[in-house]
């Protein structure tokens, strides 16, 4: 293992590699923090090319230098070979451990890939400090500050060693013995394109140019109303693309790889909230109506976002339970325990949870398990296919049936025909929506349709 004694590497500048390793003070040094980097770009390189993830702690030892005054320089360098054996003993062959500085450490591991294991690993290591540690004839007491960055997406050395540092820094702010994870997703494009579009973006939001659409929901034996799908609609964008599922698709992936996606969701649910809350006064037939909202998953693991979320559906005065607030498990999967406490602080004051697109890409019937649910919502490409395909058929039939025994009511998206209609009102599904049912609206259409 490596083990750097001294000169942290520096993040703020965001240097080029050659020059990090050259702030090393010999030949061997320098070897060793070579071999740090390289481990580090193989990780980035091996991120780009198969997905697989990584994380990087920096660890600091809190007091240190209170040690080195009351002991000695002496003493306080044999108390961190005594750390350091600690940490060793947490790690494998494959990981990577440095000595940045005299109090510092980074951890390289490349066998974990989600959150809740890399907060497990920060946990273990500061369980290490919760015993003193025995030097020469001393037993001396410390703490850890530890700063966890998850790598899910390419970015260069520098950046990775940023997020860390920041993610450190976080942790510190909080007392002594703490640690912070670093939430850093994809980083967008800087290109001048990107960046004009980003900017175009925001402007749509704050000018109030992106307005929810309400595609209805009815319940399928009965063809009755029971509530709407809030859809994020850019009139401007939707001029220039075919569909309007074409343009959904390209602002919000747009929106979804920035932080754009926080300030869209919570306008989009703003506006629906209050709209919501007309048509609830208008009629008492219209106060049983629900909303479904698709949430990013940034909702769910950044600090306080939901409860942003939360104080702006209580200042419409609402009933809570009158809405749904969807999620993608594959959205959640790297961060399982800050997902299911933020959903679960939904449910706590009325609001319903629901899985959206079930069947496509990574859901699976665990999250039946794993997420505080009270809807599923299947995922429009087996509706597409369950006419041709009896496999299709078959999985819609076993996820009615396992949703209905755990209590989870289900909603058929994507039903475009008749024959799709017919076939599911056989196969015993509640709710459905699609095209054939009718297409988004705007709140106009949606108050003709409701004769207010």
């Amino acid at each position: 293992m490596p083990i750097v004694n001294k000169d942290r590497l520096s993040v703020h500048q965001q240097p080029h590699n050659t020059k990090l390793i050259s702030l090393a003070l010999s030949h061997s040094l320098r070897t060793q923090r070579a071999l740090f980097l390289t481990q580090l770009k193989s990780a980035l390189q091996l991120l780009q090319h198969t997905q697989q993830r990584f994380v990087l702690l920096l660890i600091k030892v809190d007091n240190i230098a209170e040690v080195e005054r009351n002991f000695g320089s002496d003493l306080s360098n044999k108390l961190i070979t005594s750390i350091r054996d600690h940490l060793l003993s947490l790690t494998s062959s494959n990981d990577c451990l440095v000595n940045l500085q005299g109090d510092e450490f980074a951890l390289l591991k490349t066998d974990i890939s989600d959150a809740d294991s890399a907060v497990d690993l920060a946990k273990e290591i500061q369980s290490q400090f919760r015993f003193s540690f025995q030097v020469s004839h001393y037993k001396i007491l410390c703490t850890s500050s530890i700063g966890i960055s998850l790598q899910q997406a390419p970015h260069s050395v520098s950046q990775v060693l940023k997020d860390a540092d920041i993610a450190l820094k976080n942790a510190q702010q909080q007392g002594l013995g703490h640690y912070h994870l670093s939430t850093a997703l994809p980083t967008p494009s800087q290109n001048p394109r990107a960046i004009q579009q980003q900017e175009k973006l925001t402007r749509a939001i704050i000018n109030n140019d992106i307005q929810p659409y309400y595609q209805p929901i009815i319940q399928l034996n009965s063809n009755q109303l029971i509530g709407f799908e809030v859809i994020a609609h850019w009139h401007e964008e939707s001029q220039y693309n075919q569909t309007t599922s074409d343009n959904d698709r390209n602002f919000i992936s747009l929106a979804e790889n920035t932080d754009i996606i926080i300030a869209l969701d919570l306008h989009i649910i703003y506006q629906a909230c209050l709209q919501l809350k007309k048509w609830h006064d208008s009629h008492a037939d219209n106060q049983q109506i629900m909303l479904t909202m698709n949430l990013s998953a940034k909702h769910l693991i950044l600090d306080g976002a939901v409860e942003h979320l939360i104080f702006i559906i209580q200042q419409q005065q609402i009933p809570p339970s009158c809405l749904v607030l969807e999620f993608r498990e594959h959205q959640c999967m790297a961060y399982n325990k800050y997902c299911i406490r933020a959903l679960e602080k939904l449910r706590q004051v009325g609001v319903q949870v629901g899985l959206d697109d079930f069947g496509s890409g990574f859901s699976s019937l665990n999250a039946f398990f794993k997420y505080p649910i009270d809807f599923v919502k299947i995922d429009s490409h087996f509706t597409n296919r369950m006419l041709m395909s009896k496999k299709d058929l078959s999985l819609i039939r076993v996820i009615r049936d396992i949703s209905h025994d755990m209590g989870f009511k289900v909603i058929v998206e994507g039903i475009e025909n008749k024959q799709q209609h017919v076939k599911l009102v056989e196969l015993g599904c509640e709710f459905g929506q699609g095209n054939y049912i009718a297409k988004p609206m705007d709140y106009r259409q949606v108050n003709r349709l409701l004769e207010i």
